[in-house]
């Protein structure tokens, strides 16, 4: 079993559940995880976690994310994007102008209603599920952080614009708020994340790489280590002795650590303790 991660440039079109399972079986994997999940008709980074490297995921920092869309004036569609069924239409266009002096209004703390078609929790039930079945569903908004945006592009009838955002954003959402701030409607017609946290586009490899390479693993630059996630937790060797211990559930003696640390043996990654400033204690024990 092989352990580590892949930043997959996901294709349109495809879940990300599905995304995964295709580079599970590729590679036989017993074991794969996907870090932030993308809407179908979206594209671009997808974190995947195989083998061991699914231990660390609840570890993985990547509350800000990158993304670059196009905003289609004139529709607003249930879902937010082009999949969806048109509630509204306008003849109302914004120009350029309109756009850029509305921008400001939506870099900062914002306020924003998630679309009915998305994964959150209604008494129990994924939104989009009571969606699909008709039933009314009551969106509550919430308070999300827009670091970056700008215009990139304009035709008068789409809009081409770059977000830099906190988790918990629906850049849906966004985009249907930005249409109606300047008296019009839209949606989104396109969706690329081009960046999770320190992952970029251009860490990402596509499914057609990974088909062509799918009889091994070993040596290619697209397959990063367990600890590439890990920058910002302390990386301590170790002994001998002191993995054997480890690796059997045992703590040790290593005092001047507290929290989370990633343990090393013959510099490669053997588990991730909790230290309370005189011992680690294991949590995650990587078999590899």
């Amino acid at each position: 079993m092989t352990s580590g991660w892949i930043i997959l440039d996901k294709p349109d079109g495809v879940t990300s559940t599905k995304a995964g399972s295709i580079v599970k079986r590729l590679f036989k994997q017993k074991k794969l995880g996907h870090a932030g999940t993308l809407d179908p008709f979206a594209s671009g980074v997808l974190p995947l976690a195989l083998g061991e490297a699914t231990k660390v995921m609840p570890y993985v920092v990547s509350d800000i994310k990158e993304y670059e869309f196009e905003l289609t004036f004139g529709e607003e569609r249930d879902s937010g994007d082009l999949e969806g069924t048109v509630t509204g239409t306008t003849e109302q266009r914004p120009t350029e102008e309109h756009l850029w002096s509305v921008i400001p209004n939506f870099i900062g703390i914002i306020t924003q209603v998630p679309p009915i078609y998305s994964a959150l929790w209604i008494n129990g039930q994924r939104a989009y599920d009571l969606a699909r079945r008709g039933e009314a569903v009551e969106m509550k908004s919430r308070q999300v952080l827009i670091q970056e945006l700008e215009l990139l592009a304009f035709t008068g009838k789409t809009a081409s614009l770059r977000v830099v955002c906190g988790t918990g954003t629906y850049v849906r959402s966004l985009g249907q708020d930005l249409a109606r701030a300047v008296g019009s409607m839209g949606y989104l017609s396109k969706l690329c994340r081009t960046r999770v946290g320190k992952f970029s586009l251009q860490d990402a490899v596509n499914i057609d790489t990974l088909r062509d390479n799918a009889l091994s693993l070993t040596g290619r630059d697209w397959l990063l280590p367990i600890r590439v996630v890990l920058d910002d937790i302390p990386a301590i060797p170790v002994s001998a002795q002191q993995a054997v211990n480890l690796r059997h559930g045992r703590s040790i003696d290593c005092p001047g650590y507290e929290g989370i640390v990633l343990i090393l043996s013959d510099d490669q990654e053997l588990a991730l303790c909790k230290g309370d400033g005189q011992q680690l204690h294991p949590k995650r024990v990587f078999n590899l």
